[in-house]
């Protein structure tokens, strides 16, 4: 009953950004070697293909992302409860853009829902989105039907905070992006308006200092107060002491411009046709 009621709620319209069943269930894990993150399936000219973020098939921790020199790869790719093995040709958009489109031997979604609509129009600065992925490598089991078990992924809210400009079209946003989410889509508005427009990349740090908790003062003597000593200056070398810092997440996350993975796809088309 109560996934009833969710799934009824994700197709209602009346939501300014609300993830859709059609978006859902196009998306799940990928394994490259050891490393973990999201994919989605996007139909262009009737034809089925998988994007993600490069990184999660170069291995690259940080930018410049460089390009993919390999025709194929092999991922693993979650269906259900199960993980599977495919040789995919890879579409590569170009030097330091951080996305890959994979394309499958054959249809891995049969019957599957409409495609969402990747676009950027009418997306505007402020604008509420939210993206989708699988953090640290989970997601949230529902069995839509008995005994079939579907990892869903976790859905997030994000804010428009910039719009691309130049030669490198990327798009920053206002969001707590965590490992795993990479590869994953960032959507806007929702039901039949509902519309791709980025795919998540990472975020960006920044460094905080380390805080030490200063002991606990005893207690005082009983008996009159003792007397105040004057201010003092600090020592230079009190004065000198290194700060000690760590990078925390700075809540912008970097996300690149969905029309990369169509460039490429229209430049390479290819992928296995759906009936």
């Amino acid at each position: 009953m109560i996934h009833r009621i969710l799934f009824g709620l994700l197709l209602v319209e009346a939501a300014l950004a609300q993830p859709t069943v059609n978006v859902l269930t196009r998306i799940t894990m990928i394994q490259v070697g050891s490393s973990r993150g999201t994919i989605f399936s996007l139909d262009v000219d009737k034809r089925e293909y998988w994007i993600t973020a490069k990184h999660i098939l170069t291995g690259a921790e940080h930018p410049p992302y460089g390009s993919f020199k390999k025709k194929s790869e092999r991922v693993r790719i979650l269906q259900g409860e199960e993980w599977l093995a495919i040789d995919a040709l890879v579409l590569d958009p170009g030097e330091d853009i951080d996305i890959v489109v994979l394309v499958p031997p054959h249809l891995l979604l049969t019957n599957p829902l409409p495609s969402i609509t990747p676009s950027q129009d009418g997306i505007m600065l402020g604008g509420e989105c939210q993206f989708l992925g699988y953090p640290y490598g989970e997601g949230w089991p529902v069995e839509f039907n008995k005994g079939t078990l579907t990892w869903l992924p976790y859905v997030k809210r994000c804010g428009v905070s910039s719009l691309p400009q130049g030669d490198k079209r990327f798009w920053m946003l206002d969001g707590i992006n965590n490992a795993g989410f990479s590869g994953g889509p960032v959507t806007y508005l929702t039901g039949s308006n509902q519309k791709v427009f980025a795919v998540v990349s990472g975020y960006l740090t920044e460094s905080a200092d380390v805080v030490t908790s200063p002991m606990p003062k005893p207690p005082a003597p009983p008996g009159p107060p003792a007397p105040r000593k004057p201010s003092q200056a600090k020592t230079s070398k009190e004065a000198g002491k290194t700060r000690q810092s760590v990078n925390v997440n700075s809540g912008f996350i970097v996300a690149f411009d969905i029309q990369y993975a169509i460039d490429a796809i229209h430049k390479s088309p290819g992928g296995p046709l759906r009936n």
